[in-house]
């Protein structure tokens, strides 16, 4: 559903225009005055703004400078009284979809919100077939060039429609938690909860309230009742985060829940059903665990009914320079700053990078860079000096060897992997005889 917020002091064409928007289908709010209505559009971010230019408090095409350099994509129609060819020519000029003089009719507003729509989906299709002949896929904060995550994407797709239990392993920091959160998007249980349980956070009496519940009195500090998260996702997917850090208590009582369906809130022993469906995530290895006793054998069946591996950022570099420019736009629009794009020396240093901590760290960097940079672009200067100095460390190659003697190396592996002479001479492309007078010069009788 498409959002439209309305910003004019004129109650009457407001709630005409709300009930006319409304019966779209469409999402409104509405706004009276211009400061009021800047701080709906930074909260809300809506697609669509109907904005006049006559405002109790300002200019409102000042408000339309701001919604413009915000960053934001929207479509913002001019409203007004008080037409003017000159006023309509700066505010398109500024950024305005359209310009709309007063009164109009309910039928123009349906024609002009038709026209957005038509717009803003020839502008998506166009950003979707670029994306396809850069070989890029984006779903929101997933984007990904990378053959072996463009893979995995498809199962997570299959997977989706299912209500298999899944478990995403890989790196801290490389986006599990965003593939969990599509997996939930794509599947049929979309519009229902979506919750996440950071298995780390929480000692062991806490984690087990927050995931179950607990009844008034259960332990000490327990004053109330308390839903727990698996109850409040009923019908949607709880997903836990770090799963490798459960208690073996914990463990036991989740077992239950994945085979019954059901759970004891702490201190309650009559049993909640619930359906749920469970997304893990752990960046350690489950099945070493399991071999060392710390994590149960049975409850790792029981969610790796699909295990999807997230590769680290260091192993898919041609992803680096779409993940940085969605950020840069991202923090750009939020922090109001006039940055655009990222310097083709900064994007080198950027790929050479190892990434330890995978997009999380990628995220951080992109977001100071956007802070400290003084022009729209940022540059090497504006990295942090860890990853503006990086070299990356050659190799061990040994002790330094004369060709000489890499050639008679060489030449006694191939003789030792070799049937025979004239075999050895086809490998190392030379003939029997040229064979027979380096062997005799390197001693290799």
């Amino acid at each position: 559903m498409k959002r439209i917020l309305l910003i004019d002091d004129d109650r009457n064409i407001l709630t005409t225009l709300e009930i006319h928007l409304e019966d779209m289908d469409l999402e409104v709010r509405i706004a009276h005055t211009g400061a009021k209505g800047l701080a709906d559009f930074k909260k809300w971010r809506p697609e669509i703004v109907f904005l006049d230019l006559k405002l109790p408090d300002t200019d409102g095409l000042a408000v339309l400078q701001e919604i413009v350099d915000s960053g934001v994509p929207s479509y913002v129609v001019i409203i007004t009284a008080y037409a003017a060819i000159d006023t309509a020519v700066k505010a398109i000029k500024l950024g305005a979809f359209e310009y709309l003089p007063k009164p109009f009719t309910p039928a123009q507003i349906t024609h002009l919100i038709e026209m957005i729509l038509r717009v803003d989906a020839l502008e998506s299709e166009v950003r979707t077939l670029r994306d396809q002949l850069k070989g890029v896929v984006r779903e929101g904060e997933f984007i990904t060039r990378n053959q072996k995550v463009r893979k995995l994407l498809t199962t997570a797709r299959q997977v989706a429609d299912s209500n298999a239990n899944v478990l995403i392993s890989g790196e801290s920091g490389t986006g599990k938690g965003v593939l969990a959160r599509l997996i939930h998007d794509w599947s049929p249980r979309q519009e229902a909860p979506f919750i996440t349980v950071d298995c780390t956070a929480l000692q062991e009496n806490l984690l087990e309230s927050d995931l179950f519940g607990h009844v008034k009195g259960a332990f000490t500090g327990a004053l109330r009742d308390k839903t727990g998260k698996l109850e409040t996702a009923g019908g949607g997917t709880v997903f836990l985060d770090e799963i490798s850090e459960l208690s073996p208590p914990i463990q036991a009582k989740l077992l239950h829940f994945l085979q019954h369906r059901e759970f004891e809130k702490v201190g309650d022993p009559q049993m909640i059903r619930v359906d749920v469906r469970v997304i893990a995530a752990t960046n350690r290895d489950l099945e070493e665990l399991v071999r060392e006793n710390l994590f149960r054998q049975d409850l790792f069946f029981r969610i790796n009914v699909v295990e999807i591996y997230m590769p680290p950022l260091r192993d898919r570099p041609e992803d680096i320079p779409f993940l940085a420019d969605h950020y840069l736009k991202q923090f750009a629009r939020e922090n109001r700053r006039p940055v655009r794009k990222i310097a083709e020396t900064a994007l080198q240093r950027l790929q050479a990078y190892p990434w330890p901590g995978n997009i999380r760290e990628l995220v951080n960097v992109i977001e100071r860079g956007i802070i400290l940079c003084r022009t729209d672009q940022m540059t090497p200067e504006d990295l942090p000096p860890h990853i503006a100095d990086y070299a990356p460390r050659r190799p061990d190659a040994g002790p330094l060897k004369t060709i000489e003697a890499m050639e008679r190396d060489h030449i006694e592996q191939v003789i030792l992997h070799t049937e025979s002479m004239e075999e050895a001479a086809r490998v190392l492309g030379i003939d029997p005889a040229t064979l027979w007078r380096k062997r005799k010069k390197y001693h290799l009788d």
